[in-house]
């Protein structure tokens, strides 16, 4: 509901512009941080609210950075890029973003992006609470693992089991060593093998994936104004805004901000052609 509160505003700021100004508009602003050269594609399920929700989840391995996106975030950025970050006719970016639409069968609620080694030894999330942006930096730990002498095919795949526990929920994982890489959903990573799937100990969240592909992507920031904060300021951030819709819509619909956290700090948020070996 939410996610289609934000596009129907970014449909009626676009159309409503009066029939004498400027036809071309910017649609979103990206910086290219790394290239990708393999791209795991997992289906993410979990509990919004007492209601199934399932999205599609895009995770890029790079040389350097890692990011882990929905779908619909993956295909917005790409077309931010295909647009050069220059101005564009609305007309032709309500085709492209309707097409992309039209890509994805699954499209459940996802805002937040993950960045991994980004900037160098932490991770970044950025997220969106209505039209308020916001980032969260924070060291890259891996998670601790329990390797299980238990096994099973999935999808083809031998796999094997692991357990951890993240922020207090217990996570049961099978992790497949035919790709003998420590790539994972989410945060779940740092295993002898690629996670297959992964399911926490409430049934809440789930992933699975369903198909890799080795090519060269690039990986895309989205340049905004963030809000740097905790990712615990954040979900209440989050909180505050379903608690009281109007008042926090109101609030952000002139153009204030609802949160006095400080803006984040652009300087560590440099393009890959930037970056220093």
């Amino acid at each position: 509901m939410v996610k289609k509160i934000v596009v129907g505003l970014f449909f009626l700021i676009v159309m409503g512009l009066p029939a004498n100004a400027q036809k071309r508009v910017m649609f979103e602003r990206v910086s290219q941080i790394d290239t990708s050269k393999l791209i795991y594609h997992y289906i993410y399920t979990f509990n919004d609210k007492g209601k199934e929700e399932k999205a599609r989840m895009v995770l890029q391995v790079g040389d350097k950075i890692q990011r882990f996106s929905s779908m619909e975030n993956y295909l917005t950025d790409s077309l931010a890029l295909a647009f050069n970050n220059e101005p564009q006719d609305k007309k032709t970016i309500m085709t492209k973003m309707n097409e992309n639409i039209r890509k994805v069968d699954f499209r459940g609620d996802v805002r937040w992006v993950l960045y991994t080694n980004y900037p160098i030894g932490k991770r970044s999330i950025t997220d969106r609470v209505f039209m308020d942006r916001f980032l969260t930096e924070e060291k890259d730990v891996l998670p601790e693992w329990q390797l299980v002498d238990e096994q099973k095919e999935i999808a083809g795949r031998l796999c094997t089991k692991a357990t951890t526990t993240l922020y207090g929920r217990k996570w049961v994982v099978w992790y497949s060593e035919k790709e003998s890489r420590p790539d994972g959903p989410w945060l779940l990573k740092g295993l002898p093998g690629v996670v297959v799937c992964a399911e926490d100990s409430t049934r809440n969240f789930s992933f699975e994936l369903y198909k890799i592909e080795r090519r060269s992507v690039p990986i895309l920031f989205r340049d905004k104004d963030y809000l740097k904060a905790s990712r615990n300021d954040v979900l209440k951030a989050m909180k505050r805004f379903y608690d009281n819709r109007a008042q926090y819509v109101a609030a952000t619909a002139v153009g204030k901000q609802m949160s006095d956290l400080p803006k984040a700090d652009p300087i560590n948020y440099t393009p890959l052609r930037k970056i220093k070996e």
